[in-house]
């Protein structure tokens, strides 16, 4: 289980993040094993496959699941925090309203092929707009995202979180506040899929609307395989000698 942390992002940086998503992705889109999967809530599809279709994991299509939650499709202009100049429309999202007691908001299922050679690791950005700035300032102790191994919630299954970022990326004309979030977790070895949980909490009369979902994996060798790997390349350079 992680719980978010909240920064304030550079406005160089909010201006990028809000006119177009995945933006801040890891960079494993050559690595043979990765795998991408997003949702802009297009239409109020629930349960909902990528945008894609599935076409950017080879190993099956990722399914996301919301609970509780109602689809709106329109979530209105953004506007810089600072300046209120205009940045961008966002469309469609997901409404979750208080009071919301440790309750599950969404699951997302992601299918991979188990190889107990590798580590598993799995990044994630999500976009969302809180109800108010006193929400905003608390969220981060709201909400706790965790991420399970073959779909098995238990402690022996749970990936360690192993890094952060995030913050407010603009507000709408009511005052609502734009956030994002992203983060990484990691799992050895690479199981034939991960299960993320967002769970979170809501006072009566707050609200969250998510908006954009993307969710990257990738393989790594163990280092024990590295090793190997090395040792292979310095006998195959003495054959040749």
């Amino acid at each position: 289980m992680k719980r978010f942390c909240l920064f304030v992002l550079p406005l160089c940086v909010l201006l990028g993040a809000v006119r177009a998503d995945y933006i801040n992705s890891p960079g494993w889109e050559n690595d043979p094993y990765f795998t991408h999967q997003s949702w802009s809530f297009s239409g109020p599809d629930n349960p909902a496959l990528p945008d894609d279709g599935g076409a950017g994991n080879p190993y099956g299509t990722a399914v996301l699941t919301m609970s509780g939650a109602q689809w709106v499709d329109d979530l209105g202009m953004v506007y810089d925090p600072g300046t209120f100049h205009p940045l961008g429309q966002r469309q469609g999202g997901f409404a979750i309203v208080g009071p919301q007691d440790d309750a599950e908001w969404f699951s997302v299922t992601i299918p991979n092929v188990a190889n107990p050679s590798m580590v598993k690791e799995v990044w994630f950005e999500f976009t969302f707009r809180v109800s108010d700035m006193e929400l905003a300032g608390v969220i981060a102790n709201r909400v706790s995202l965790s991420v399970y191994a073959d779909g098995i919630v238990d402690g022996d299954h749970a990936f360690d979180y192993f890094d952060e970022a995030g913050g407010v990326i603009g507000v709408s004309a009511l005052g609502e506040i734009w956030l994002r979030f992203e983060g990484k977790f990691s799992y050895d070895p690479q199981p034939g899929s991960e299960l993320m949980i967002l769970v979170g909490n809501l006072d009566p009369g707050q609200s969250v609307c998510l908006d954009q979902v993307d969710i990257d994996t990738h393989c790594v060798p163990e280092p024990t395989t590295l090793g190997l790997l090395g040792l292979g390349a310095l006998g195959l350079l003495r054959r040749r000698r």
